[in-house]
């Protein structure tokens, strides 16, 4: 399979900028999960120093990371249109547009790096987290939510069942994961995995809002476009319903994983990217 275009995903993101804040659910959620483990260790009363929020979108975790004690904090993002809104907050000491593979930090200079639902859009997730670890000095703190294998299960079936094509994002196991950020240099002290449902009056509104917070499809051998009327029919005939207050409702369920860890000592880092 062929490598995801990263600017193609932040260009996606870009568009949803201004609609984002608005029907993020799942990541207000999973922030909310996140937040709750900080700070990590009961020795830590406050987070102190620099820390990083990579794949800040619209820099929804700057305000309670200053409210843990963030001294210093650095916003990044692939997506200009994310920067651009999260610049209105001017909670953030830095914004870089750069991408999170590639840091322009220097090694051992960080105190702490957030990441809620970023990590999903990596299409080598051990190359990324070797990254984080990098500019980590040791005993830094990492905390990031991810989504795993099972995330949007419904679309994916009803698509399959329409014309087996590629309509949903692909994600990496938990235990793939879990095994990359020990090869990374981490160890792992706190680990949650869950499902989080949204759920959708009809098929037109689910399909929005996944448009809206930039969730659409970067697969290779994905379809282009939705499809036509008739397969949006027929895609509305296959989706799965459940009932919430007596009412029929089309859900979205998303396999969250959120982590809590602390970098190691490494025996050799890499040369500091400038």
């Amino acid at each position: 399979m062929s490598m995801r275009n990263k600017q193609q995903v932040a260009k996606q993101f870009s568009r949803a900028a201004n609609s984002y804040d608005k029907a993020a659910s799942v990541q207000h959620y999973a922030l909310q999960q996140l937040l709750v483990g900080l700070p990590s260790k009961p020795e830590r009363p406050a987070l102190s120093g620099h820390w990083l929020d990579i794949g800040c979108g619209t820099g929804a975790a700057f305000a309670p990371l200053r409210a843990l004690g963030v001294t210093t904090l650095t916003g990044i993002d692939l997506a200009e249109g994310m920067l651009s809104v999260a610049k209105q907050k001017q909670l953030a000491d830095a914004l870089l547009l750069a991408d999170a593979d590639a840091l322009p930090l220097d090694d051992n200079s960080i105190d702490g790096v957030f990441s809620n639902l970023m990590l999903q859009w990596s299409e080598t997730p051990l190359a990324t987290l070797q990254e984080w670890r990098r500019v980590l000095k040791t005993d830094g703190q990492l905390a990031f939510t991810t989504l795993l294998p099972g995330t949007q299960q419904e679309l994916k079936d009803a698509w399959w069942a329409v014309d087996q094509g590629t309509h949903v994002n692909e994600f990496t196991a938990a235990d793939t994961l879990l095994t990359s950020l020990e090869q990374a240099g981490f160890a792992v002290h706190q680990q949650m995995t869950e499902c989080w449902v949204d759920d959708y009056d009809d098929l037109a509104q689910l399909l929005r809002g996944l448009k809206q917070i930039g969730a659409t499809n970067v697969n290779s051998g994905r379809r282009s476009g939705l499809g036509g009327r008739r397969q949006l029919q027929q895609l509305a005939a296959h989706y799965p319903t459940r009932y919430r207050d007596g009412k029929a409702v089309l859900p979205v369920s998303y396999q969250i994983l959120t982590v809590h860890a602390t970098a190691k000592a490494c025996v050799a880092t890499t040369e500091a990217r400038s």
